[in-house]
């Protein structure tokens, strides 16, 4: 009888590390496609973008596969505590990572039919802001990993780095929209309206995740109030990624 009570919880945190190893696939393969884009920011390349929409459906079938999963372990384990926490986290986070890997490719797309990034400030101020949210990204899988609540409330207190960097990028296009600007130069700094607004809520959707690793640990929800001032653009941005 303990021999058979042994097997079953062997299996059954089993099923929960491969539920964490799958949740830990995808937010690799999420990071790999920031790296990809900001390759395509800094020189356009066609390929990398073909990368980009070639790691789409892996992102898929982890999303699915995690959700089948979760499906699993609730229906036949019945999990509680910590366990019921890092099961239903998952499911939140794979959907966070799912969106952060659409804002990648919608971004990357978007540049690709960009001749080129006029000035070389806001490139350069773009790709900052990228990096910011490679960083971020980057803090936030350490944090799942390791459980570590400190690193994850790190990654929330970060946030406000990527929304300044934003806000101050948004000024920049905008006060260059205000002069003589061509129809065709107006549209370039529509798409870069729209690619660093989609970067601010990458942003947002790791500080998602930090907050489930918090709640994971600790049982306890942070809810946190965010500027709201954009919605109209925001709307816009969701629902290109659906």
């Amino acid at each position: 009888m303990s021999d058979y009570r042994e097997h079953i919880v062997k299996s059954y945190d089993e099923e929960i590390s491969n539920l964490i190893q799958s949740v830990t696939k995808m937010a690799t393969l999420v990071e790999e496609q920031y790296k990809l884009l900001y390759h395509v920011i800094d020189t356009g390349s066609p390929a990398t973008t073909e990368d980009i929409l070639d790691n789409e459906p892996k992102l898929d079938n982890f999303d699915a596969e995690i959700r089948d999963g979760v499906i699993t372990l609730i229906t036949l384990r019945s999990p509680v505590a910590v366990d019921l926490r890092n099961v239903l986290t998952s499911l939140r986070i794979s959907t966070d990572l799912e969106r952060l890997g659409d804002y990648a490719k919608n971004i990357a797309m978007r540049v690709a039919t960009l001749e080129e990034i006029p000035e070389t400030s806001i490139k350069n101020d773009i790709l900052r802001l990228l990096t910011l949210v490679q960083v971020q990204l980057k803090k936030v899988i350490d944090a799942y990993v390791s459980q570590d609540i400190d690193k994850a409330r790190e990654v929330i207190e970060s946030d406000i780095q990527i929304d300044n960097h934003y806000n101050a990028t948004y000024d920049k296009i905008v006060d260059l929209i205000k002069g003589k600007v061509t129809k065709l130069r107006l549209l370039t700094y529509t798409k870069l309206l729209f690619a660093i607004k989609t970067l601010e809520r990458a942003g947002d959707h790791i500080e998602n995740i930090a907050e489930e690793i918090h709640f994971i640990v600790t049982g306890e929800h942070i809810d946190l109030k965010r500027n709201t001032t954009d919605n109209k653009l925001e709307d816009a941005i969701e629902e290109s990624n659906k």
